[in-house]
């Protein structure tokens, strides 16, 4: 039972709670902004073209399954792509307000929604119609997998919007990259390595990537660039 009040609050009241605060300081725009990118880029458009493809494209899944190593890096890739261009427009062509406060909110609506879709709204559901053992650990796991998820889509947001700010592209491609690389590891990983040592290092290189992300965001703001 832990784990999963552990889920539902990196899930689902920490991102409540970051919204509600950005609602009584004004800043609310940036945060629904990053809800609306995360939203668009991924629930509206990528999954269903990939669901799509992988029912009606024969090609498309010959290809996984003979190139499985490529298909993987590719589809990673394609997160990376989609979510950080819907970042980009975002900030780019919409959102008014563009220093370090403002990255960190679009970044945590948008890792904070895909908390809340991918783990919090299960979590919640079965905290009140459990009828069979429900595996704790599975959801604390989850639960910190997605508190550092967040913390890497502040990063990765706040490194589009100093390709904004500073009209670099270099930036950008910068985000994409990180993106792609880390969701091309959640495939890549368990080819060659089973079993839960694949779990913990993929858990360990989200960890690094994402204080490394954090650490540089923080570094942009002392030294005034956002």
């Amino acid at each position: 039972m832990l784990g999963i009040y552990f889920a539902i609050f990196i899930s689902v009241v920490l991102p409540l709670s970051v919204f509600i605060y950005a609602l009584y300081t004004r800043r609310v725009f940036p945060y629904v902004l990053g809800v609306l990118a995360f939203v668009i880029s991924q629930v509206v458009l990528r999954i269903p073209l990939l669901n799509y493809l992988d029912t009606n494209s024969i090609s498309y899944n010959m290809f996984s399954v003979t190139k499985p190593v490529i298909y993987v890096i590719l589809l990673g890739f394609s997160a990376g792509i989609f979510e950080e261009v819907a970042r980009f427009i975002a900030m780019r062509f919409v959102m008014k307000r563009h220093d370090w406060k403002a990255g960190l909110l679009f970044g945590v609506g948008h890792g904070g929604i895909e908390a809340v879709l991918f783990l919090g709204l299960h979590a919640v559901i079965q905290l009140f119609t459990q009828t069979i053992f429900v595996d704790g650990e599975a959801y604390a796991l989850g639960a910190t997998e997605r508190f550092f998820a967040i913390l890497l889509h502040i990063g990765l947001s706040i490194i589009v919007l100093q390709s904004v700010v500073t009209k670099r592209i270099r930036y950008f491609v910068i985000a994409v990259v990180l993106h792609g690389v880390i969701d091309s590891f959640v495939g890549l990983v368990p080819m060659i390595i089973s079993g839960q040592p694949a779990t913990w290092i993929l858990e360990g290189l989200l960890v690094v990537m994402s204080i490394s992300v954090i650490v540089y965001s923080i570094q942009l703001k002392r030294k005034g660039v956002l």
